[in-house]
């Protein structure tokens, strides 16, 4: 690779420039070279030009965007050591001793390259190396090249890159082909946060005292099945157990003399347990909170020698109290 270096240098070439022209007749032919001016046959450009460097690193830079200023030192290197810049394998410049050039590109991962002219293998990869930019900034890129065209990249601290800079001119003859097709900027939105709902405890009443209710839940003779008519009655102890959450209750079941006292205490006790379903599947009271006992015949509020007082002792009574506390 050397060794070719070595040859191409032998060889007169035109300024990589003129590729981006397009030819002209040969009239009026030949070179003029004269301070920035160039001109080979009828095309004239100009090499290099004054900028005002710090106007335009003033200049603000795109969030999903990164600048990125390439600068060469001035040496006496031939001109096949032109460096030929590539950004992302996309042509920049040929940089010449003594320039810089400017060049956007986008956020994160870049590879940039420099590669001597005077290899002529058009290689804009050789040599590349891969940096992290951020958006926003600007990134100092210090080109070296030696006399046999082996090119380095260095990235320099901003104060380093002014001294470097001075004296030096912005090099203005090539079309730059790199493109920074950024894509656009991700929008993280912070989270809506919902604040939690405000809780007011509200204050569990307490039941003073025990509250005796009388279910007036009538059963088909010798049946226990509650008839929804009556699901009212024991919806008036599911609305007073609600009302107060910390309580219990006790449901009591009686009947009449008539039978067997066996047989009045199974009845009673299934005509019980039929009203504590209900409590508890029909309304929501928590089967913890609900006792069921049957008493039979036992416990007579009225004579049973007559049908009212008969009556009055088939009979379900709910006896609510407070919960003992723990």
């Amino acid at each position: 690779m050397k060794q070719l270096f070595k040859n191409t240098m032998i060889i007169a070439l035109l300024p990589t420039a003129v590729l981006s022209f397009t030819a002209c007749t040969a009239t009026n032919s030949g070179v003029y070279n004269e301070g920035d001016n160039r001109r080979v046959d009828r095309v004239t450009w100009t090499n290099q030009a004054d900028m005002d460097i710090n106007a335009m690193l003033a200049t603000a830079v795109d969030s999903d965007k990164t600048r990125l200023v390439f600068i060469r030192k001035s040496d006496d290197d031939a001109e096949q050591t032109s460096a030929n810049i590539a950004v992302n394998n996309r042509f920049q410049v040929s940089l010449h001793p003594g320039s810089y050039s400017v060049v956007e590109s986008c956020v994160g991962t870049n590879n940039l390259s420099a590669q001597a002219t005077g290899f002529k293998n058009n290689n804009l990869s050789a040599n590349s190396e891969t940096y992290q930019l951020q958006g926003g900034q600007t990134y100092f890129i210090y080109v070296d090249m030696d006399e046999q065209g082996n090119s380095s990249l260095t990235q320099v601290t901003d104060n380093s890159a002014l001294q470097l800079l001075e004296n030096k001119r912005y090099q203005t003859h090539q079309v730059s082909r790199v493109v920074p097709n950024c894509p656009p900027p991700v929008v993280v939105r912070a989270p809506i946060v919902v604040p939690p709902p405000v809780v007011i405890e509200r204050e569990v009443p307490v039941l003073a005292e025990p509250a005796t209710i009388d279910l007036e839940v009538l059963f088909d003779t010798d049946k226990s099945v509650v008839k929804p008519e009556y699901f009212s009655e024991v919806a008036e102890v599911a609305d007073f157990m609600n009302e107060y959450s910390n309580t219990t209750t006790v449901l009591e079941g009686h009947t009449d003399s008539r039978a067997s006292d066996s047989y009045n205490q199974a009845l009673s006790q299934r005509r019980v347990d039929a009203v504590s379903n209900v409590l508890t599947n029909q309304f929501g009271i928590m089967p913890n909170r609900v006792t069921a006992i049957g008493y039979g015949e036992s416990r007579p509020r009225a004579s049973n020698d007559t049908a009212e007082g008969r009556q009055l002792n088939r009979r379900v009574v709910a006896v609510v109290e407070e919960r003992p506390s723990n």
